[in-house]
């Protein structure tokens, strides 16, 4: 009996898996056709998404430990939004041989596009707010971790 029970969870969990892999593309796909129109890479927007227009300006190491990523990485990254205009570098507020990175007025602009855009378009915003709520209380009891955002992935 339990040997039937076992076949039915692993059948739930392998459709599970397929689903959230679905989601997941499509989602990709949206979110790739939106780079294209902002003219950015995954890694760019991936920073830009991390800096909170509402939140205090992180430092570069915090920055690179949020994107799970090598301090010379953000670097890098950090260069190329300050060159388009979307980040700046200024000293630390409390040690000024600390670099930390924020939005300018135009890569606010840009963040919000991306991310409202991708909101709106998700598939996740045709559940009603009860629902993505307890979805995320599902997900986050399987393990899925937004942590791991990473600057190499969405």
């Amino acid at each position: 009996m339990g040997d039937t029970r076992d076949r039915l969870d692993e059948s739930s969990v392998q459709i599970l898996i397929q689903q959230v892999v679905a989601l997941a593309a499509e989602t990709t796909t949206l979110a790739v056709d939106l780079l294209k129109e902002l003219d950015l890479t995954e890694p760019l927007v991936n920073v830009l998404w991390r800096l909170a227009p509402d939140a205090p300006a992180p430092s570069m190491r915090t920055l690179a430990a949020t994107l799970n990523c090598d301090p010379s990485t953000v670097t890098f990254l950090t260069d190329r939004l300050e060159q388009r205009g979307l980040v700046e570098r200024r000293p630390g507020p409390t040690d000024r041989r600390q670099k930390v990175v924020g939005l300018t007025r135009q890569g606010a602009v840009v963040r919000a596009r991306f991310v409202e855009t991708l909101t709106a378009r998700s598939p996740l915003a045709r559940l009603s707010p009860d629902e993505q709520r307890h979805l995320r209380a599902l997900l986050t009891r399987a393990g899925a971790d937004p942590s791991l955002f990473t600057c190499q992935a969405i």
